[in-house]
Order: structure tokens, then C-alpha cells, then sequence
């Protein structure tokens, strides 16, 4: 099982932070695990640096881009993914940030791949904050004349 927090930043904070997100994977643990009175000011810290999601754009996107089922769930916010080997995925949304449950890595890598063509400064964040990495569309080749 795999799961992801998925943030989308704003472009100057992703640009700026590219290379060190570590800050702001610390950032996002220091929000998740605060206390009531630093929660507020981290709460600020994250919704500056972050971007709100629309459910109607990630919809948009994911039927584009995803080579598989999409189904939605308006009252409960959330996507239910399922590829041709039959794996499923869950992806909850809420109000800055997805939650990505899936059943195998390599599809969660689908996923990935696919809200990367949506916008390209989402960070995935492992449940337990340990690992992160940017989702970033697979390189175009080359066309030569």
C-alpha cells in the first residue's frame, strides 16, 4: 500500500525551492504534527506557499492523462483510479492538498505522471513525511529536422 500527500505550490515558491525542498517538506511536517498554537502560524506558512485545488481541473486532467477508469465521488471529494491490471487507487481531495492511496507503486508512478501534465509544481510527500519527491511529466524526445 502507498500513500502520498500531493501539494500544489505556487510557481515562485516550486521555482525558487526546486532544488531544496527539504525546507518545505518541513515545513508541511511541522503543520501536520503542530500543536494548537504553532498550527495556526503553520497553517499560514502552507496555504502562502500553496496553491487551492480545483476538483473540476484534477477531473479535467486526469481523464485526459490517465490511461485508465476515473470515477468521482462528489460527496466524499475523491477519485477512484483503476488501471487496465485492475489495481485501484483512491486520491481524496481537500481543500490544498491530495491524499493518494494505491495499491501498488507503480501505479501511484501513473498517477504521478499524469497530474504532472495537469500542473507541473506538485510535490509528493510520503503519509510518514520521510520521503518527497517533485511529480514531473516524462521528458518529450527530441525532433530532429
Amino acid at each position: 500500500m502507498v500513500r502520498y500527500w500531493i501539494y500544489l505550490l505556487n510557481d515562485d515558491v516550486a521555482s525558487h525551492y526546486r532544488h531544496r525542498a527539504e525546507k518545505i517538506v518541513e515545513l508541511l511536517r511541522e503543520h501536520q504534527y503542530a500543536k494548537a498554537p504553532l498550527k495556526a502560524i503553520c497553517r499560514k506558512q502552507v496555504e502562502f506557499i500553496t496553491e487551492r485545488l480545483s476538483f473540476s481541473r484534477l477531473e479535467l486532467g486526469l481523464k485526459q492523462y490517465f490511461a485508465g477508469r476515473v470515477d468521482k465521488n462528489l460527496e466524499r471529494n475523491m477519485f477512484v483510479l483503476q488501471n487496465d491490471a485492475g489495481e485501484e487507487a483512491l486520491l481524496v481531495v481537500q481543500k490544498r492538498r491530495l491524499l493518494l492511496v494505491a495499491d501498488s507503486a507503480p501505479l501511484a508512478a501513473d498517477i504521478g505522471r499524469a497530474l504532472a501534465k495537469v500542473a507541473p509544481t506538485f510535490l509528493a510527500v510520503d503519509a510518514d513525511f520521510a520521503d518527497y519527491y517533485w511529480l514531473s511529466a516524462p521528458a518529450q524526445g527530441r525532433k530532429f529536422a
